[in-house]
């Protein structure tokens, strides 16, 4: 196999690594597994999230104690994470992806009918991403919305 190809598989073996562990950050908050120890696994330990409030928390322990305490007013979510533009360079990556999530507020019983239940925002999230020990970790993270619909009734409460 020529080295063009032995660097093009390399390519796809990472940014399919990278999209695997954005998916694996997403797929905790909607499965409410907020354990440090998941999250210093796909984080970096002075990892930077923005939230859409501009509000930024750094490191794994910060980050997922704060998104366990802020989850708790939903009944449940969904993050829908698509087409990922990945870029990287030597052992960092950068990432801009579309996102939209739907929140369905706690006693909503998952009933969407009801604007006054959910809200969903769509936006754009910009990542850095640092390969460590052969693994790709989440460096910084910032979600921008773009967009928002539904009943926000308990959006005033910062967590």
């Amino acid at each position: 196999m020529s080295e063009q190809y032995g660097n093009k598989i390399t390519e796809l073996i990472n940014k399919s690594e990278i999209a695997d562990t954005l998916n694996s950050y997403f797929r905790a908050l909607d499965k409410k597994d907020f354990d440090p120890q998941h999250f210093a696994a796909i984080l970096t330990a002075d990892a930077k999230m923005t939230r859409p409030n501009g509000m930024s928390l750094t490191g794994p322990g910060e980050i997922s104690a704060s998104h366990a305490q802020s989850f708790t007013r939903f009944e449940s979510s969904q993050h829908l994470l698509t087409a990922p533009d990945i870029s990287i360079d030597g052992g960092t990556a950068t990432v801009r992806a579309n996102l939209v999530a739907m929140h369905m507020w706690e006693g909503s019983k998952t009933n969407a009918n009801d604007v006054d239940n959910f809200f969903v925002a769509g936006g754009v999230i910009d990542v850095t991403l640092i390969q460590i020990d052969g693994r790709w970790k989440i460096s910084q993270l910032s979600n921008t919305v773009i967009w928002r619909a539904g009943g926000f009734r308990n959006m005033l409460q910062t967590r």
